[in-house]
């Protein structure tokens, strides 16, 4: 396997949630790492690091060649950036290693510790980006407990999964945000559920970001060089690499063969959505098989607000997303450097009735019908005959939180 370019230290960082297998992985590419010598940073919540002595009761790192960083005060996205640039300086500088594995904790996002590699720490005068860099983002999932978990509403805080105050994740936006900015998924412990579990688990979440590499596992028994020196991670490709983005780039979508019934649509409609009959669908008649939404849309009785619409398995939530450009005058829009710089594409789409406003959302989901969606959606848009409410919005019930 070869090592790096230009002398910087290459780094894999290994993402999952909770007991989906990451130390077992660990494990097994350090005891089978073709003549690397690889360094490695593990990063546990817990006082007591069990991840660390797990590794360490392997025997892997009594060697020389190896060592362990052991962080275990913290959550490697956020109180922990610091400590793990001082760390990771400090590995590549020692220039003993081939290769840096990292270990994050089940519940941290992986799109802050890839940043972490590109963020200059002016304070403290480290700039990682000199010395090492991310070569692949891993995401381990666990096939016995993945749809169980991905169709729970619960937040991090009903399975006491996390102790920092304000922090109100849902277990589902932590598992999608993990395998949306993945180059690699693991599908592990593949030996608990039966073929068909798994097809449709890498259906589905080859559909949530078509372009990770998927590799099925047992045990976590994965080949070094899937993981190590791919060469296939790039911030900018990883945070468009979701698949709800990739539906929104496609000018024309092509029905595809819907193995294990998983599909996408994107609805288009500039007409705006009628409050009232909206909310109720959201709330009442939305299929159960949506298992991913994403995408902007806009209320008849709120004509300047652009509002953002993501659900991921059991929950779903809604956002101010800006103001639409035809809410200001032309020459309000000129100030803004994001209309100078998209003038053509903004114009190009404009509307003479509704100007820049629209809504476009992607649906991915398991035995959904596009055609009844599309015309349950297109339902609750407001009607022909309703337009005149536009001039009257206070006669238009609006269930929605205000503070969105």
């Amino acid at each position: 396997m070869e090592t790096t370019t230009n002398g910087k230290l290459p780094v894999t960082v290994l993402s999952g949630f909770l007991g989906a297998g990451k130390t077992t992985l660990l494990n097994h590419i350090l005891h089978n790492k073709e003549g690397l010598k690889v360094a490695v940073i593990v990063n546990d919540m817990s006082e007591v690091n069990v991840d660390a002595r797990l590794v360490e009761n392997e025997n892997t790192l009594s060697r020389t060649e190896e060592k362990l960083v052991e962080m275990s005060n913290g959550c490697i996205c956020c109180t922990l950036r610091e400590d793990l640039m001082v760390e990771v300086e400090k590995l590549a500088r020692e220039g003993r290693f081939d290769y840096l594995l990292i270990e994050s904790t089940g519940i941290s996002e992986p799109v802050p510790v890839a940043q972490t590699f590109s963020f200059v720490d002016e304070e403290n005068g480290i700039d990682l980006s000199r010395f090492s860099y991310v070569d692949t983002m891993v995401t381990v999932v666990d096939c016995f407990n993945f749809l169980k978990d991905f169709g729970t509403n619960e937040l991090l805080q009903d399975r006491q999964l996390t102790d920092i105050d304000g922090d109100y994740r849902t277990i589902v936006n932590l598992l999608t945000d993990q395998i949306e900015f993945a180059n690699v998924i693991i599908l592990n412990k593949t030996d608990l559920v039966d073929e068909h579990t798994v097809g449709l688990l890498k259906s589905a979440i080859q559909k949530l970001n078509p372009s990770a590499k998927i590799v099925t596992s047992e045990f976590g028994k994965v080949a070094p060089k899937e993981i190590l020196n791919t060469g296939l991670f790039d911030f900018e490709e990883a945070q468009s690499s979701a698949g709800w983005q990739k539906e929104l780039e496609m000018e024309s979508h092509t029905p595809e063969t819907e193995e294990y019934g998983i599909s996408s649509f994107v609805f288009r409609n500039q007409k705006p959505f009628h409050p009232e009959r909206f909310y109720n669908y959201l709330n009442g008649e939305y299929p159960a098989g949506v298992i991913r939404a994403k995408g902007l849309f806009w209320l008849a009785s709120r004509p300047n607000d652009a509002l953002n619409f993501s659900q991921a398995g059991g929950s779903s939530r809604m956002e101010q997303a800006g103001v639409w450009w035809c809410s200001m005058s032309f020459q309000e829009r000129m100030q803004y450097p994001s209309f100078i710089n998209n003038q053509y594409e903004i114009e190009e789409r404009w509307s003479r009735q509704w100007g820049d406003r629209m809504n476009e959302l992607v649906f991915i989901g398991y035995h959904i019908n596009k055609e009844k969606m599309t015309a349950e959606l297109e339902k609750c848009l407001l009607q022909d005959n309703e337009l005149n409410l536009m001039e009257q919005p206070l006669k238009l019930k609006d269930p929605f939180p205000q503070n969105i």
